[in-house]
């Protein structure tokens, strides 16, 4: 039956410990045994013993009587009295009365009692004979409390032995016990206690010799600590090597910033009792990302490197150099005289970085410079991240001024800092809270003046301060990540958009999309793309995505799987802004684009500057003998589209054929572009 709730507990039996049971089995198994023997034995020893003292009491009558026949036949009063002397001296007889003396002329009762007063007493009566006829009766009195003495004599013996059996029997069972068992379990209870304790191993373990139970337990258990220890080992080495990838940069092996944030609060505790300053350098590397678009990401590692290393040896023993990410660093000096000191420190750094390095595996030294922001302790901030933060502002003001130098902080530089936050902050409310808006550009066929496609261009409606162009906002989108999910809104606006055009009887038109580094870097980015142009019911072709040089180049592999997976998804693919990058033929090589479009750099002074027309003219050429579309953007003059159409480029973008507009401004373009 199951217990209900609302049942009182059942009585548990105590738990007991091992030496406590095992002193309760000998209990039970041996004293409780003695003391049931000395019982059994007394009730035996009475019944066994009663016989013996009847048949003892029955001799002595008739030794009594024997005595007393002689004198009892003569009569002779001396003899009889010296009789029954002689009969009291047996211990068991204490009175005596002789009666019936035959034949006499006067009775002669003759006795003698010596029975203590109210000593428990048995009389027997026997007769004495002579020759066949009794001459007189024999009454003798027994000490009834003799059986008594006998069997408390027996027990005491018998009480003796037992105990002496009982102890004998305990000591060499508690002596086996303890032996074989209970210092075996301490041994096995103080080796199991030790198998994770973080004590040093001792030099040996317990040797257990014995087969028994717990010596293979015993056993068992020198192999599980022999484990554990290895175990415990392997996991030390390994949490301090986590704690060293923890505390240090994997690249370099400087510090990163949670051990530069202890190295801080440690040398700021001893500047504050010391009244000293300390200064704070936010290193940022210029032209970093050209090194690595030029020459891959293996060079941008080694160059990190060796920054790293110039860094280092530039500054004194006790100054702190740690990298924080990407290409950026941050110097602690902890004991400074005066700015001038600290100024010069900037300056000696700014040089090392300044000087050509040779990288392995490219034809030139790579040449990187370093912008530089200081922030001074305790004048500018106590707190660690606000004084980062202090010298990072500064370190913008030294890109703002032109790189290659460094910079101290004023509390001006905030109004900068609070400026670019806030615009983080809001542009992040903007696309949750639909601000955002897409305008699209047409891209003509000058041919006849007919819209061939359209670029897609997103633009922020600012509650404040009104449409805000891409420039004004892109740069916070990528510092932040926002970029990502503001591409993919731009991504399902226009292709909604497109299918929206397409089906009120624009079927030819194409919609090019700008995809940025980040999102090209998604793995689920081309199906992603797969999955928005099968959502709007687009064909093939129609959606063409524009990639940039240095977005291609980033990471060539990664760039490479992803130009496969979206060429496989149906889409065309744009180099945008060619011929500004570093490298564009390895873009060529690496996308194999359906489009070019020529960056509007090269469109702006023709056709009047010789050089830039030939750069152009060598672009169609290249285009041409590989069977690229060729797209020239920034149009303005009807000179330069003439000149551009006269040499095959008929697909042309420009505030001469229209600006970027709403759609509804598009589709009456496109309306009379149609008409026309």
């Amino acid at each position: 039956m199951t217990p209900h709730a609302d049942d009182p507990p059942l009585m548990r039996w105590p738990v007991l410990s091992i030496r406590s049971t095992v002193l309760g089995a000998i209990v039970v198994g041996v004293v409780l045994p003695a003391l049931l023997v000395l019982a059994l034995d007394a009730h035996y020893s009475r019944r066994s013993q009663e016989p013996v003292v009847a048949r003892s009491r029955a001799a002595v009558q008739v030794l009594a009587a024997a005595v007393l026949t002689e004198p009892a036949w003569t009569l002779s009063e001396p003899a009889l009295r010296d009789a029954v002397r002689r009969i009291l001296r047996e211990p068991s007889v204490c009175g005596v009365q002789v009666l019936d003396l035959q034949p006499g002329d006067r009775p002669m009762p003759l006795g003698r009692d010596d029975c203590p007063p109210g000593q428990a007493v048995v009389w027997q009566e026997s007769l004495v004979r002579h020759e066949g006829q009794v001459i007189a009766r024999l009454r003798l009195a027994f000490d009834d409390t003799e059986i008594d003495r006998l069997l408390a004599e027996r027990r005491t013996v018998m009480a003796w032995l037992v105990a002496a059996q009982v102890l004998f029997g305990v000591a060499v069972l508690a002596g086996v016990l303890s032996i074989r068992l209970l210092r075996p379990i301490d041994a096995l209870k103080q080796q199991a206690g030790g198998l994770a304790a973080r004590e040093p191993q001792p030099q040996t373990l317990p040797d257990w010799r014995g087969g028994d139970e717990l010596g293979q337990l015993g056993q068992h258990l020198n192999t599980v600590s022999t484990q554990i220890r290895g175990l415990i080992d392997t996991l030390e080495a390994k949490n301090h090597e986590l704690r060293r990838m923890a505390m240090f940069d994997p690249l370099t092996g400087l510090p990163n910033r949670l051990l530069m944030r202890e190295l801080f609060t440690h040398a700021a505790a001893a500047a504050r009792r010391g009244t000293v300053s300390m200064a704070l350098l936010f290193i940022d590397l210029d032209h970093f990302k050209g090194v690595n678009d030029a020459h891959g990401h293996a060079a941008g590692d080694e160059l990190l490197q060796g920054v790293g290393q110039r860094l280092r040896a530039a500054l004194r023993e006790s100054d702190v150099v740690c990298r924080l990410g990407g290409d950026e660093f941050l110097v602690l000096l902890p004991r400074v005289e005066d700015w001038e000191f600290v100024a010069g420190t900037a300056e000696r750094l700014v040089q090392a970085v300044q000087t050509p390095m040779v990288l392995t595996g490219a034809a030139e030294p790579a040449r990187v410079g370093a912008s530089i922001g200081i922030a001074m302790f305790p004048a500018d901030s106590e707190d660690f991240d606000a004084l980062v933060r202090a010298a990072d502002v500064a370190m913008y003001r030294s890109k703002e001024l032109g790189r290659g130098r460094y910079n101290f902080y004023h509390a001006d530089m905030d109004v900068t800092l609070r400026a670019r936050l806030e615009l983080e902050r809001e542009l992040a409310d903007a696309i949750e809270q639909g601000q955002l808006r897409v305008h699209y550009q047409p891209v003509v066929d000058a041919r006849h003046g007919h819209i061939a496609g359209c670029e897609a261009l997103v633009r922020w409606q600012h509650p404040r301060r009104g449409l805000l162009m891409p420039d004004a906002f892109i740069d916070a989108a990528e510092r932040t990540g926002l970029i990502e999910a503001l591409g993919r809104w731009v991504l399902d606006t226009a292709c909604a958009q497109l299918a929206r055009w397409q089906s009120i009887g624009h079927p030819g038109l194409q919609m090019a999309v700008n995809v940025s580094a980040l999102q090209l870097q998604d793995p689920d980015f081309a199906e992603r793309v797969r999955q928005v142009i099968a959502a709007h019911g687009l064909g093939r072709q129609v959606l063409v995505l524009e990639l940039t040089e240095s977005t291609l180049l980033a990471d060539g592999q990664a760039a490479q799987r992803a130009v496969s997976a979206l060429h496989a998804a149906g889409v065309q693919l744009a180099i945008d802004d060619f011929g500004t990058g570093f490298s564009s033929l390895a873009a060529l090589k690496l996308v194999q684009p359906d489009r070019l479009k020529i960056d509007r750099s090269f469109v702006h002074d023709l056709p009047g500057r010789d050089a830039d027309s030939a750069l152009v003219e060598a672009m169609f050429g290249m285009a041409r003998a590989l069977g690229i579309t060729v797209v020239a953007e920034g149009v303005e003059t009807p000179e330069q589209r003439d000149w551009l159409q006269a040499r095959g480029g008929h697909l042309q973008q420009g505030w001469l054929w229209s600006r970027a507009v709403p759609p509804e401004a598009f589709e009456a373009l496109l309306a009379d572009r149609a008409a026309g």
